[in-house]
């Protein structure tokens, strides 16, 4: 409805809020659009307005203050990119520069992905094996969630209706520390039949802290925590590897549908996290 589109538009952060009191949350904030606007012409969406977060430039950027901050209009494009991103948080780098296309990277955000809640979101492994949390804003005040916490089904999320996923906020990482992320799609620049991302802190040869995610093999992304426990405080040799391997197998759910099967999904999962692992501690010194 063009009519709804140009009445709700704003470049100012503090009117975005009052937009939405004033149609009484039934309606959608809409960032790159790359997904709502599917969703929208496949009529499995009919929001009672369209809130545009484009213009709002206080919400797009990144920030360095002893943590690194993403303000959620950051474009992919500008995290593909960024300079400390690449050389801190690689496995969010990858994550961007695999992200569909180069047109899409153009336009689409990370709190858009984000909100979306695909399982098979890119962005949201790297982001949970790099602890990150989201800030959300509403009329009752502020609240900040983990990555995990955000996520609560295939495309669900604990935002409340009135609420407005802000910013996101990575610690900084670990001296010794090493992080990485791969992805199987059909295509290398397809949506995930699987992905997943590692962060590790090394002493010597041992593991000291592990973080180990998977995405488009459960309801929503998935942190591994009983993969970490078996990493950490060990040497991650390849008979580890392959006990990593085969947990991963046992933990994941995943589902069939028109990009691959449960099975093949289950297989290629245990895979990926062992290359992640390879990937991160391979980067821990170089």
């Amino acid at each position: 409805n063009q009519e709804i589109w140009e009445k709700y538009q704003t470049t100012k952060y503090n009117k975005v809020l009052k937009m939405m009191e004033k149609v009484k949350g039934e309606g959608l904030y809409i960032a790159g659009g790359t997904d709502l606007i599917v969703k929208l012409k496949q009529g499995v969406i009919s929001p009672g307005a369209l809130i545009s977060l484009r213009q709002v430039h206080a919400l797009r950027g990144i920030k360095k203050n002893g943590h690194l901050v993403l303000g959620s209009m950051t474009l992919f494009r500008d995290i593909e990119r960024d300079g400390d991103i690449l050389t801190n948080y690689p496995c969010l780098s990858e994550a961007a520069s695999l992200l569909a296309n180069p047109q899409i990277r153009n336009v689409a955000t990370i709190g858009g992905n984000l909100c979306n809640a695909a399982p098979s979101a890119d962005s949201a492994p790297p982001l949970m094996v790099l602890e990150a949390e989201v800030l959300l804003e509403g009329p009752g005040g502020t609240r900040v969630v983990s990555i995990e916490e955000l996520f609560t089904g295939p495309g669900t999320t604990c935002l409340d209706p009135l609420e407005i996923l802000t910013e996101i906020r990575l610690p900084a990482p670990d001296s010794n520390s090493g992080n990485a992320f791969v992805k199987l799609g059909r295509l290398k620049q397809d949506i995930a039949v699987v992905n997943a991302a590692a962060m590790v802190t090394m002493e010597g040869a041992v593991c000291k802290r592990c973080r180990v995610a998977v995405g488009a093999v459960a309801p929503t992304p998935l942190r591994l925590k009983q993969v970490e426990k078996m990493v950490e405080n060990n040497s991650i040799d390849e008979d580890l590897l392959e006990s990593v391997q085969s947990k991963v197998k046992e933990l994941v759910s995943p589902i069939t549908d028109v990009r691959s099967t449960a099975k093949y999904r289950r297989e290629v999962s245990g895979v990926l996290v062992k290359r992640a692992l390879k990937k991160a501690i391979s980067r821990v010194h170089g």
